[in-house]
């Protein structure tokens, strides 16, 4: 079984083949025996309800899938499962390994060091005669941006970016079960050359190109060749367990155990349509039937709580919230001086000499955050409480006020809340909202040392999950000791490691933890702060827009 960072593909030894005698649906899945309901009735969270007649069917099911072939899945890259959660992308398996051209398999052979291998990937952009000559060298077959090895794979997602590889009017990208229409906008005076999203939830925003995405100039290329990914991040977003192992796929079926909690490893069955994951069937007995109701029920407060956490982050980033810069960041210049200009009505401020905006292009507030401020705003916007948007118009007419919220960080008393040091130190005394724990000194281990820190996330899992807030210490360039702090997106569903975290630095984005630590690996992790459920379920049940 092997994992690339956010992308697992399976290795599997091809089982007999024990077809004869099956009785199968034209999906490739044996059919069950009986009409009894299964034992879990779907991915998207009724409660477990044990049926041993269903339970035995579905074992007989999974039983009858194990018998077929197992897909090829990519087995170059063999053992690498906690490497490529390093790379950036969706959480997908492969069933086959695409072809790639004989440059890249030459990168994947020749065990380079990370420079060396970005580049290598730019010599191989800039010495293409055109864009459609560089994406017959940098992707793979059917369009796949792919690697077999996790240092070639960041490599080529440093330099192969979509303005480099199409000047084509319109771009289609597919990224597990999504697929998005994409607008080439040529470079002006004010922006570079874009490719950005046309239409949907990202209209407008730029596009990037991650590990395990498909691009092609017609919707009808990406449609004529079949999906070599199934998408477990989709399937996640529809489902109440919190892991899946893979046991053994096929071209039409998953056999697989999902985790509803540690310790609750439950036998199912999927059936793979496309590049979408579907439950047929769950194999629970008594015990696990329990357990995964109880898991399911106290769950699900976390989950819609997660639900405005991840669209709180999301519009943040797209409405470009502007980093706290000012000089002394400890005593909040800069944000106070917006604060004042937004409360008496203004549209822009100057400060520093500089013109400043109140106001995004939406007409959604823009307070300056440092880091912490970043996190300590999503849960308080995701709760209520926030700034009142300006009323639309040309221009826009501000409407200065406090919305109020579930979560209010300064009615807690927090000395100060923009101080990630403080704020661990408040989060530790606050038993009653946090869960702190403090990584031992021993256990900090620097960026730097990426194998050993990427095996420790995988060996401490269960430490983390989607919502944590984690503090980064350590030195920068210059021997300067420097905080930062991030919350935790997404976490892989196979290896159990963070694989997206959101923060401001500079400005807000969603990143990798390899996209982020980088900049000064000497840096390790120091806090996890995790909300506690009461609180959370103060967030699932806020009204009202983010």
């Amino acid at each position: 079984m092997l994992r690339f960072g956010g992308v697992l593909t399976i290795a599997l030894a091809a089982a007999a083949c024990g077809g004869e005698g099956s009785t199968a649906t034209t999906s490739g899945l044996p059919a069950l025996a009986s009409t009894a309901p299964a034992a879990a009735q779907s991915a998207s969270g009724a409660a477990a309800v044990f049926d041993p007649t269903s339970a035995a069917e579905c074992a007989a099911r999974r039983a009858e899938v194990q018998k077929q072939p197992a897909v090829p899945g990519a087995p170059k890259v063999a053992d690498k499962a906690v490497g490529f959660t390093r790379v950036r992308s969706r959480a997908l398996l492969w069933k086959s390994a695409p072809k790639v051209s004989p440059q890249v398999e030459r990168m994947n052979k020749a065990k380079q060091v990370a420079l060396r291998l970005v580049r290598t990937a730019r010599d191989l952009m800039d010495q293409r005669d055109g864009k459609a000559d560089r994406r017959k060298v940098v992707l793979a077959e059917g369009g796949y941006l792919f690697a077999s090895e996790p240092l070639v794979a960041l490599a080529l997602m440093e330099q192969a970016s979509l303005p480099k590889l199409f000047d084509e009017e319109t771009v289609y990208l597919q990224r597990g079960v999504e697929v998005y229409e994409l607008a080439h906008e040529p470079e002006t005076k004010l922006e570079k050359e874009r490719v950005v999203y046309k239409g949907g939830p990202f209209d407008g925003e730029e596009a990037e190109l991650l590990f395990g995405d498909r691009v092609a100039v017609t919707r009808a290329e990406l449609e004529a060749q079949p999906s070599l990914v199934v998408d477990l991040r989709d399937l996640m977003s529809r489902s109440e367990f919190d892991r899946v192992k893979p046991v053994h796929m096929t071209d039409n079926a998953l056999v697989a155990e999902v985790r509803y909690g540690p310790g609750a490893w439950v036998p199912a069955l999927f059936e793979i349509k496309g590049p979408k994951l579907e439950l047929a069937c769950e194999a629970l007995s008594q015990e696990l039937s329990t357990k995964k109701a109880k898991f399911v029920d106290e769950n699900r407060p976390r989950r819609l709580a997660m639900e405005r956490v991840r669209e709180t982050v999301r519009q943040m980033v797209r409405e470009k919230i502007p980093f706290d810069a000012a000089a002394d960041q400890k005593m909040g210049f800069l944000r106070k001086a917006w604060h004042r200009a937004y409360m008496a009505g203004w549209r822009s401020f100057n400060y520093e000499g500089k013109s400043r905006e109140v106001y995004s292009s939406f007409g959604t507030a823009k307070p300056p955050q440092v880091c912490i401020d970043f996190l300590t705003d999503t849960w308080e916007r995701a709760s209520g409480k926030w700034f009142q948007p300006a009323k639309p118009g040309d221009p826009i007419e501000p409407q200065p006020k406090q919305l109020q919220g579930a979560i209010d960080f300064d009615s807690m008393g927090v000395e100060n809340r923009r101080s990630v040091a403080q704020f661990a130190e408040f989060a530790m005394k606050k038993k009653d909202v946090f869960e702190v724990w403090e990584i031992p000194k021993k256990e900090r281990i620097p960026f730097k040392q990426r194998d050993e820190f990427y095996a420790y996330l995988h060996d401490k899992q269960d430490m983390f999950r989607p919502g944590d807030m984690i503090t980064v210490h350590g030195y920068k360039e210059g021997g300067r000791p420097h905080y930062h702090s991030l919350i935790i997106l997404e976490q892989d569903p196979v290896t159990g490691v963070p694989t997206l975290v959101a923060g401001n630095a500079v400005f807000p984005r969603e990143q990798s933890l390899e996209g982020i630590l980088q900049i000064s690996p000497k840096r390790s992790l120091k806090h996890r702060i995790r909300i506690k459920d009461e609180w959370l379920a103060k967030v699932a049940g806020a009204k009202g827009d983010i």
